[in-house]
């Protein structure tokens, strides 16, 4: 009993502090395992461009080898060389696009980090604020993190979109 608060306000006090620090604690909880989540996205991506960059070196190793064939073969060398240059196109906006959609990961997890840091960082000045302004800021700050779950969440769909709306505008232009 000698731990207990003196007053009523002091006993407001200290549950508001440990509200408030369970909140910090899962915040710290949900920011690694989004690291750790983001961590895992990334370096699938990562593991894709290494795979589309074997497959580019393979092609181009293919192509070269079309190219001395197109030599020997003057009836057909228009048509083809026009193929092996389409087929380049091709591969070198598939590289392309894997790496934006790349920057585009590192660069959306990175942002969704920082917020999540931010919003920890938030939670901890709250121990320092009056206890009215400690709910308002509380509220704020679960409002601010519910939206960055919902950016996370809504993000590969968003990907998924602009690379359909890309591989349909490119499909159209040609």
């Amino acid at each position: 009993m000698a731990d207990r608060p003196q007053n009523p306000a002091e006993a407001g006090l200290k549950a508001v502090q440990d509200a408030v620090g369970g909140a910090v604690a899962a915040q710290q909880r949900s920011v690694g395992l989004t690291q750790d989540w983001a961590e895992s996205v990334i370096e699938s991506y990562r593991s894709q461009a290494e795979s589309y960059r074997a497959l580019t070196d393979a092609m181009s190793s293919s192509m070269t080898a079309l190219e001395r064939t197109l030599q020997s073969q003057e009836e057909t060398n228009r048509a083809l060389k026009e193929s092996l240059d389409a087929y380049r196109n091709v591969v070198n906006t598939a590289s392309e696009t894997q790496e934006r959609n790349m920057q585009l990961v590192e660069s959306l997890f990175g942002n969704v980090v920082e917020t999540l840091r931010g919003q920890l960082e938030s939670s901890r000045s709250l121990l320092l604020e009056p206890a009215a302004r400690q709910q308002e800021v509380f509220q704020n700050l679960t409002q601010e993190w519910m939206d960055a779950y919902v950016r996370l969440l809504s993000g590969p769909l968003e990907f998924y979109r602009m690379g359909s709306g890309r591989a349909r505008g490119e499909g159209s232009e040609r």
